[in-house]
């Protein structure tokens, strides 16, 4: 749903604003009370106005009354306020409830009043009682405030909920109370709940918050949604959680995770708030937001749904068996299959274990698993692949890519885990889905744990990156795979070149050139993003500027937007190396066609994430999951991202997708299947993750797999395309047959996904453009070279008008 500007807005200055939501009217539609702190040069004013009859988009339909003034508002320096609406006096008729942070010299106070008896303009008919305050209120310094009313104890009284949230000398905190038992007169008669934390609070900084209470569950106990504005570096970003079933006590039962307000479009706000109102569909939170550009306020609305539907969320499943090794590393194959892989799999209790290795025992290394094949049948184990050593091919942090006859090339991981200082191993293997084994290669010329492998558009593959076998520092040479020669060739880095980081984020340019964006996995070299040529030597590179500092890059997620013509990157997310410090959720994007290609700023993900996954859909957008807000590995709890994001190109815009049920953090990935679900998979950090029989004194591996259905499966029938020719050539003309040709949208070619630590450098989608269309065929052109679509097996799919695609079919593009 789209913001909604508010009409009228008149301040310069605000400090505080709220919104609640009740039928004033008696028109059976929800009206929208909005309430302002105007800061002027004296004394501050607090001000309300009424919009009539919401919509089912929660947009004021019946018009707005005038400002009214909250008489006697004596602050003269407010931060934050809060309004509600409920029947206090027990008259019929709805009361206005008015609550105010009052920034004096010496600690904040919170103080409330009550309007009685609001008539349908929102005028209060009934007098106004005097300020009350808000016992124990503790902050010397708060960044947001709101207020409910509603009967949380079931005393038949209306009780009292206040909500701040403290501004420390540490992170931010949201707290509330209640106060139980309002009289005709609003005092607290049955006293008051001590101040209860909303948990996960993870701002430093806050430019506006607020509260509602409403029985959104339908359980019969009052729930509690929580809006927050975080003011991170750049953007503001706005996120809300609820509580459900408030017991007589004020505690939630359970708490939502953190979810987001997508596509918040200030940079800085002076207050905010949240009304829970049905509006015909179902439960919705109306976000009210004061936005301060450098000129007069202004402020909008936004009514989000919360509750899911399938057509506009899409759906997450559980399925009924695990992964069988931590999928560290995941391949589609051009068999439909997904070869899951993992080595020792980031555990020394497993590289230590004799039967470590031993596919009768269940210590595989790999596995291939079968998303068609019933529960029973649908794993494969290929044999142990030993290297030059003897010991078993340890896959944990190697690079892959596909080759172009459809074989995944595996090159370095880990020869030994050396204290937490990892050696990379020197070993490289070949997996064929043919016949279902691993195969050995020839050697790099140096180990290489935490590389890149990207595939050329010559059909070579480049290994960067990544650490040595001697003593753990960066390789930083470059090498090429010849499959045609089965050996690797030296090339030498650029002069002067800081040297890429650990899987660096590179990317095909339709050129031949070699784009990395920037993105990295805990390694905080100051390498800035930039363009390599390999054509020179040494290797030529032309730097691109970034917005976000690099290092503030590890563990993000880039991307190739679709389709791959547009020759424009994204990279989004991620967070300061090893620090405590908090996700980012900036994004930009660059376009490598531009004369002096640098990034831009994007609209930024709705929740700050590292960790993340980004996966292209083929319906053109790019879908996030999984991250958290901090790296896991310090003292503090990391704060999981399960709600799903999904990005449309076109628009700029994001928008929400429907909420896992588990926790994705390192080592998760996430990977396009050919009927267009999405597979999500591992993450073994500490403390999440299912217990494996062999695991102590290591219990943090998470094995469950769970599937998105993304929301083009709940919108209609779905294109078919019943015949293709297999082999395709470039700049041709390929016939395809589809029952839907003559109303198709678009033709495309996606590729198979290879990825590991929030990156896949091989993934893009390629439009085909459409020549004609006929009764039950359409004319498609193919790729002119290389450079736009290297060569190798492709995922083909038609999508209808509706943007449904169809389930993909197998091409081999050479």
């Amino acid at each position: 749903m789209p913001f909604s500007a508010l009409p009228d807005w008149f301040s310069w200055e605000n400090q505080g604003a709220d919104t609640a939501a009740a039928d004033l009217t008696g028109s059976g539609r929800p009206d929208l009370v909005v309430f302002m702190v105007d800061n002027r040069p004296q004394a501050n004013r607090g001000l309300y106005r009424v919009g009539r009859d919401l919509d089912q988009n929660g947009v004021v339909a019946g018009g707005w009354t005038p400002w009214i003034d909250v008489p006697d508002w004596f602050s003269w320096d407010n931060q934050d306020a809060g309004v509600a609406v409920a029947d206090v006096t027990g008259s019929g008729r709805p009361d206005l409830v008015v609550l105010m942070v009052d920034n004096g010299p010496q600690a904040d106070r919170g103080l409330y009043r009550v309007g009685r008896d609001l008539d349908q303009n929102g005028v209060v008919a009934g007098g106004w009682t005097p300020w009350i305050d808000v016992p124990d209120w503790f902050s010397w310094d708060n960044q947001g405030a709101g207020v409910a009313v509603a009967d949380v104890t079931g005393s038949g009284r209306p009780d009292l909920v206040v909500f701040m949230v403290d501004n420390g000398p540490e992170a931010n905190r949201g707290l509330y109370r209640l106060g139980r038992d309002l009289d005709v007169n609003g005092v607290v008669t049955g006293g008051w709940t001590p101040w209860i934390d909303v948990p996960d609070w993870f701002s430093w900084d806050n430019q506006g918050a607020g509260i509602d209470v409403a029985d959104l569950s339908g359980s019969g106990r009052p729930d509690l949604v929580v809006l927050a504005v975080d003011n991170p570096v750049g953007r503001n970003q706005a996120f809300y959680r609820i509580g459900t079933d408030l017991g007589p006590d004020g505690v939630a039962a359970t708490w939502s995770v953190p979810l987001g307000i997508n596509n918040w479009p200030s940079w800085e706000n002076q207050g905010a708030g949240v009304a829970a109102a049905d509006l015909g569909t179902g439960p919705a939170a109306v976000a009210l937001a004061v936005d301060a550009p450098p000129g007069v306020n202004n402020a909008f609305t936004l009514a989000v749904p919360l509750h899911e539907d399938p057509a506009v969320h899409g759906t997450w499943e559980i399925l009924p068996y695990d992964s069988q090794v931590l999928a560290i590393h995941a391949a589609v194959l051009r068999t439909g299959h997904v070869l899951f892989f993992a080595g020792s799999g980031n555990n020394t209790v497993r590289d230590a274990d004799p039967s470590f290795g031993d596919v009768t025992q269940g210590m595989w290394t790999s596995v291939v698993w079968d998303p068609d094949a019933p529960a029973g049948t649908n794993f494969a184990h290929p044999a142990t692949l030993d290297r030059a050593d003897g010991r078993p091919f340890d896959f944990f942090c190697c690079g892959h890519a596909p080759l172009p006859d459809g074989r995944i090339l595996a090159g370095g991981g880990n020869l030994a885990y050396n204290h937490g200082n990892n050696l990379g191993q020197r070993d490289v293997a070949s997996f064929d889905p043919t016949t279902g084994q691993w195969s050995t290669r020839p050697p790099t010329a140096h180990g290489r744990w935490y590389p890149t492998l990207l595939s050329l558009p010559d059909g070579r593959i480049l290994a960067v990156s990544g650490k040595n076998d001697t003593n753990g520092d960066l390789n930083p040479e470059f090498e090429v795979y010849d499959p045609g020669l089965d050996q690797w060739i030296q090339l030498h880095p650029p002069a002067n070149f800081v040297g890429l980081p650990f899987y660096a984020h590179l990317f095909v340019m339709a050129d031949g050139r070699v784009f990395f964006s920037g993105g990295r996995m805990d390694d905080g070299r100051p390498q800035q993003a930039g363009i390599l040529d390999l054509g020179h030597q040494p290797v030529g590179f032309q730097p691109v500027a970034a917005i976000l500092d690099g290092v503030m890059r590890n563990q993000s997620s880039s991307v190739l937007l679709p389709p791959a013509q547009r020759q424009q990157v994204m990279i989004m997310g991620g967070g300061p190396g090893m620090e405590m410090a908090n996700a980012t959720g900036h994004t930009e994007t660059v376009d490598l066609q531009a004369a002096a290609p640098a990034y831009l700023e994007s609209t930024p993900m709705s929740l700050p994430r590292i960790h993340l996954n980004a996966v292209l859909l083929p319906d053109r957008t790019v879908f996030v999951s999984g991250g958290a807000m901090t790296h896991e590995g310090g003292a503090m709890m990391p704060i999981p991202r399960l709600q799903s994001e999904i990005y449309d190109p076109e628009t700029g815009q994001w928008r929400p997708g429907a909420v896992a049920d588990v926790v994705r953090l390192y080592h998760s990935v996430a990977l396009l299947l050919p009927d267009g679900r999405v597979i999500t998979a591992c993450g073994n950090p500490p403390p999440y993750g299912n217990r494996a029989p062999w695991e102590p004194p290591q219990p943090n591996e998470e094995l469950r797999l769970e599937v998105y259905r993304p929301p083009y499966l709940f919108r209609g029938a779905r294109p078919e395309i019943t015949a293709a020719p297999t082999e395709w050539g470039y700049g041709q003309t390929v016939t395809v047959q589809s029952p839907q040709a003559g109303g198709l949208l678009w033709a495309q070619l996606i590729s198979p996904g290879s990825t590991t630590h929030a990156f896949d450098c091989h993934q893009r989608l390629v439009d085909l453009p459409i020549t004609a269309q006929g009764v039950v065929q359409l004319q498609v052109a193919t790729p002119a070279g290389p450079g736009l679509a290297p060569p190798g097996w492709y995922m083909l799919t038609v999508v209808s008008q509706d943007r449904i695609p169809s389930v993909a079919r197998w091409v081999h593009l050479t």
